[in-house]
């Protein structure tokens, strides 16, 4: 079994690391969080005074962390990642950033010999927990082998999309789609209601015709109980969208939609929503004040 590194255990991060020491791995790993710490030192994980000592006791660590400033951090600072690396060794990067970012931070790798995947991932805290997560890697092939039976316990349906930089991608365009479906569920769910439909009959009738979706039926619930727990935070998938129309615009790509989609994911946050899921953007969509609604569909007179 592999000695593997782990920073980043947060909400995604944690049941991932268990996942991986239940499995029969060493873990090393590094956390601010007393708690964290506790927690894990409790589970037989070995707690590495930084981000450098995780690097030199393990030969893979995988970083899940919220952005690609903290990436940076913990990856290029004086106590980094960087600093602990040494020939063979692998680092795993499944936060989701920027494709340009990874590189960056690959090719400064290289210089003392270590390699890195991308493998940002999808299916939020319950797939993290059941091992069940959609895994997007981008990297060398040989090092795609050397990664795959860890990935394998963290995901179930692993995809290899090309060199570094092509798992951040992938992830970038379902972000983009995901967050531009859902604020168009919104949309229509307002409408549904402004038009005095019954909700609940309304995604019945939806999820058995042309308009169903994923996004809808991961997240209707949430909008019929007006209760929007974090699965997924507003504000991280602001950020994403963010770093999907910032990709558009690097390759020249006209994206309106996934504009419209960051202003209302920045409204959202304005409004106080950052912290609930992304789902309730939905809050921010209804009649405007001048409008009345016409709950029986009928066209105006002539």
């Amino acid at each position: 079994m592999s000695k593997i590194g782990f920073i980043g255990l947060g909400t995604m991060g944690c049941p991932m690391a268990i996942n991986l020491m239940q499995a029969g791995h060493d873990l090393f790993f590094f956390a601010r969080r007393e708690d964290v710490v506790d927690q894990f030192q409790k589970l037989g994980a070995v707690a590495c005074p930084s981000c450098a000592k995780v690097a030199e006791a393990a030969d893979v660590i995988v970083t899940m962390v919220t952005a690609d400033a903290e990436v940076e951090q913990v990856v290029l600072a004086e106590d980094g990642i960087i600093a602990g690396a040494d020939t063979g060794k692998l680092l795993i990067d499944m936060s989701t950033v920027s494709p340009a970012t990874v590189r960056r931070i690959g090719e400064l790798l290289s210089e003392p010999g270590m390699s890195m995947l991308d493998a940002p991932v999808s299916g939020g805290p319950s797939g993290a927990k059941k091992g069940s997560l959609s895994i997007m890697v981008g990297g060398d092939a040989r090092d795609f082998q050397k990664a795959q039976p860890i990935l394998e316990i963290l995901g179930k349906k692993i995809f290899h999309l090309g060199p570094l930089g092509s798992g951040q991608t992938a992830k970038l365009v379902n972000q983009m789609m995901a967050g531009g479906i859902m604020t168009l569920i919104g949309e229509a769910m307002s409408v549904a209601k402004a038009a005095g439909l019954n909700l609940e009959q309304l995604v019945e009738v939806v999820s058995t015709s042309s308009g169903s979706s994923t996004m809808l039926s991961a997240r209707a619930q949430f909008i019929l109980d007006n209760h929007y727990e974090a699965g997924f935070k507003t504000e991280l998938m602001r950020k994403d969208v963010a770093l999907s129309l910032a990709l558009a615009h690097e390759l020249k790509i006209s994206a309106p939609v996934t504009s419209a989609t960051l202003q209302q994911y920045t409204s959202a946050m304005q409004q106080g929503y950052s912290k609930l899921d992304f789902s309730a953007v939905t809050k921010i969509v209804g009649p405007k004040p001048t409008e009345s609604p016409n709950p029986q569909n009928r066209l105006p007179r002539k």
